[in-house]
């Protein structure tokens, strides 16, 4: 750990010393420690942007009405408030990155967690990176196959789910092994964004116009929905829910060290945020306006078939291909680095060879596990208990503390902490509990 008089103060300015330097300078110190990847200065705010919302923006977002459905109209405030916290997170996790000026950047969102808190730091921080950025892409699988099998269906084809699951698996398997950081993938970004928006629009349009009636109504509604403007005891799994949409932390790390001017990543991720809070909400507020209690995850399954729907459903796939390696590349170049599979280290050829056997494996072990459990907004449920709420909450505020010293920490910062402590403990809980209650129920029903 390091010492109090290597550390910079916890304020955004002097977070950043050095950060604008040239990229040489930047290599050059991170170069110096063999297990961080080197950085490439390239990209601007504009790029970060996209990455941050293609990575937010997606499936997720048919799931969000349920989430409202789930604590009733106070998801709307919790929206709000999430998108806040994610970019104050985001603040105190890039602080974090600069703790040490004296050794350099801090390349990756396991190595802060190894500098606050050594290699039981570090191994966690690993995991559970693997395990939230897998479990989204194991849901976005899930939902893509289960579309693809059920548009084939319209049109009179039959094609078994577990064939379109692994139709998307290989589809995701050619741009994750073959781009290597994200700095190669901002193009795919900007068109999973406009996917994602356009869909967006499209299902909430849908949704307005074809509501609940008397006259039009699917097979399970059997009643006038209902809506509630609060439901107390929901609240901590759709906190969980809400935060498995922002919490983008692991990828932080590779984001910043791809902007050119590194000190607009604070206001870079505001902008990102308020961004992708507009579209959650417009993807959230007309689905269960239009459903209420009688909303269903994914939101999809409400509506009717329409060709408009079913061209919203075909861009959801196709952003799912660009937003796919985003994700993926975040979490395994946190598990290459493990390994040490770096040009540095290995040569050009060799750390080829071995992260597309990493890679594969991995896209491999993703399928499997899309195909043993096709249960769409359960998977999300538990990633969401599970990791999200730690990447979110947990980790950044306890290496932010950590790193810094409570002595060094303004005590309305501390009291923030504190909070944000207990709001992700809470969420944790009680929402792995609920998650696990309905995997079990899916699974025992089989729905």
């Amino acid at each position: 750990m390091p010492s109090k008089q290597g550390l910079s103060a916890p304020s955004e300015d002097s977070s950043s010393v050095n950060t604008d330097s040239k990229p040489s300078i930047s290599s050059q110190a991170e170069n110096a420690d063999p297990h961080q990847h080197s950085i490439s200065r390239s990209g601007n705010w504009v790029g970060a942007v996209f990455n941050i919302m293609c990575i937010s923006i997606g499936t997720g977002t048919m799931n969000l009405p349920s989430v409202v459905k789930r604590c009733g109209w106070f998801g709307i405030v919790l929206f709000v408030l999430m998108a806040v916290i994610g970019w104050y997170v985001g603040v105190l996790f890039r602080r974090c990155m600069y703790a040490r000026p004296t050794r350099g950047r801090i390349s990756s969102f396991a190595l802060v967690a190894k500098e606050a808190y050594g290699k039981p730091g570090f191994w966690f921080a690993t995991i559970i990176t693997y395990w939230y950025c897998c479990g989204t892409v194991v849901s976005w699988i899930i939902v893509c196959g289960t579309q693809i099998t059920k548009l084939l269906g319209y049109a009179g084809v039959s094609l078994d789910k577990k064939i379109s699951m692994t139709i998307i698996a290989l589809v995701m398997w050619v741009p994750f092994t073959l781009l290597k950081s994200l700095k190669e993938i901002t193009v795919s970004s900007v068109f999973g964004v406009l996917t994602a928006m356009f869909t967006v629009i499209v299902l909430a349009v849908t949704a307005l116009k074809h509501p609940y009636t008397e006259s039009y109504h699917l097979p399970s509604f059997d009643s006038a929905p209902k809506h509630t403007f609060i439901i107390g005891a929901g609240i901590p799994s759709a906190l969980a829910s809400i935060s498995f949409m922002y919490a983008g932390a692991v990828s932080f790390p590779h984001i910043e060290g791809n902007m050119k001017k590194p000190k607009q990543f604070g206001w870079m991720m505001f902008l990102a945020n308020a961004l992708v809070c507009g579209a959650y909400l417009l993807s959230a507020v007309p689905g269960y306006l239009a459903y209420g209690d009688q909303t269903l995850s994914p939101i999809l399954n409400n509506l009717p078939n329409l060709p408009v729907v079913n061209a919203a459903t075909i861009l959801i796939i196709l952003h799912v291909v660009c937003a796919a390696p985003v994700m993926l590349v975040a979490a395994n170049l946190e598990l290459e680095l493990v390994f040490g599979v770096m040009q540095e280290k290995m040569g050009k050829l060799k750390e080829f060879l071995w992260r597309l056997f990493m890679r594969s494996l991995t896209i491999g072990i993703l399928l499997a596990v899309s195909i043993a459990i096709p249960y769409f907004g359960e998977v999300i449920d538990l990633v969401s208990a599970v990791s999200t709420t730690v990447v979110f909450f947990l980790v950044p505020v306890f290496c932010y503390v950590k790193l810094f010293g409570w002595n060094r920490i303004p005590r309305y910062e501390l009291l923030l902490c504190f909070i944000l402590a207990a709001m992700g403990a809470v969420a944790c809980i009680w929402g792995l509990i609920d998650a696990v209650k309905s995997l079990k129920s899916a699974v025992q029903n089989d729905h």
